[in-house]
């Protein structure tokens, strides 16, 4: 505490009165077994708060570093609230954020807190491992594989109805009409999203990405040329000249190129929203869960506590795959996301005391809703880095 008294208007004859330090006006009454004014109505108090109007009997008066200190050490130690908070979310899902929304609060760690807690160490774990968010995995396919492909391929053409294996056939025949340098265009690539993987895990053919891209763009360009002197596409041509469509194709390409060759860069810019975005989430899976489970032991706030912790466990759960997975044990996210549904069945399952059925149910549907408001979001967001990263 400061040692500069505090300077308060007050009713004596001078105008003011003058309190002394609150350290020594507590050891004093420690030591004669005085009790203390509340600094704000000036009531007596016993204890470290006012019976008459409820203010702690602190003036809050620090210096710049002891509230960064008091700030850090209140939101980051892990007290014995934060180890029995944890270990009863890991041992009874559920229980915690029920036991916290109706009033025994004092025994667990706020779900604000624990959310801040786990998202700050899993971003953290994300960035001493390395481990991106997403990135593209390319790699060239084998000639078992292009001979599987196209028999594949005939053999849904062969089982087609007649209607439909023409209508194929033909589209086939005119995106064949297309031709660059007297070569077919075909990317012989297999091209997979991959989630939370290092770059070193990464397989990236960038010669035959590369290849691809160009024959790609090429061919794009003679299709829009093509189309432009066929008389298609008015619509485009009513509002746009032909050079800002290639101009704009090309910018598109040049980001998912970006994008796939320096994932690293790319997922950067990634990791600065994704925090922002799912501390959104939460308040918006509580408002999902509305929809489905009802009732007077159902209120939105209990949602919301139900969303904190849950968000704060699917955080603990994928961080530790990530970490399992430096360990070179493969699958660990596939399993996360297994164990995240398994838990948050369970969870409902205890916190509303609802029937199996109505529990799968209404968890099927929700992760369900709540899956497609965050590929949309993160969508978008990965749809701007790649439209920015042609800049």
């Amino acid at each position: 505490m400061s040692e500069i008294p505090d300077i308060d208007p007050g009713d004596s004859e001078v105008g003011v009165d003058i309190a002394p330090p609150l350290d020594g006006i507590a050891s004093a009454a420690a030591a004669t077994g005085a009790a203390l004014a509340c600094l704000s109505c000036a009531a007596t108090i016993t204890g470290p708060f006012c019976a008459s109007c409820g203010q702690k009997n602190d003036d809050l008066r620090r210096s710049s570093f002891v509230l960064f200190k008091d700030f850090v050490t209140d939101t980051f130690s892990f007290d014995s609230r934060m180890w029995r908070t944890l270990g009863l979310m890991a041992a009874a899902p559920g229980l915690v954020p029920t036991s916290y929304s109706h009033g025994k609060r004092s025994r667990y760690t706020p779900p604000v807190r624990l959310f801040l807690v786990v998202s700050f160490l899993f971003f953290l774990v994300l960035g001493v491992t390395h481990t991106m968010f997403v990135a593209v995995e390319v790699t060239e396919k084998s000639p078992q594989r292009i001979a599987a492909d196209k028999a594949n391929y005939e053999e849904a053409l062969n089982e087609a109805r007649p209607e439909a294996r023409a209508a194929i056939e033909k589209a086939q025949e005119k995106s064949q009409a297309v031709v660059i340098d007297g070569e077919k265009v075909d990317c012989n690539i297999d091209v997979k999203a991959r989630f939370f993987v290092r770059p070193q895990d990464l397989v990236f053919d960038e010669e035959k990405w590369r290849a691809c891209s160009e024959s790609i763009v090429a061919t794009a360009e003679v299709e829009i040329s093509v189309s432009k002197d066929r008389g298609e596409n008015n619509q485009i041509d009513n509002r746009l000249k032909e050079e800002e469509v290639k101009r704009g194709f090309r910018r598109v390409v040049a980001g998912i190129n970006q994008m796939v060759s320096n994932p690293t860069a790319f997922n950067s810019e990634i990791n600065t929203w994704l925090p922002r975005v799912m501390f959104f989430m939460a308040p918006l899976l509580a408002l999902i869960l509305t929809i489905f489970i009802r009732g007077r032991d159902a209120l939105y706030f209990d949602h919301l506590v139900l969303s904190l912790y849950s968000h704060a466990t699917g955080f603990a759960i994928i961080g530790a795959a990530i970490v399992i997975a430096q360990l070179g044990v493969s699958n660990t996210f596939p399993a996360a996301m297994a164990a995240l549904g398994i838990y948050f069945i369970a969870a409902l399952k205890r916190a509303y005391n609802r029937g199996w059925v109505k529990t799968v149910y209404s968890t099927a549907f929700t992760a369900l809703l709540y899956l497609m408001l965050l590929s949309l979001i993160v969508g978008a967001i990965i749809s701007n880095q790649i439209w920015s990263a042609a800049d």
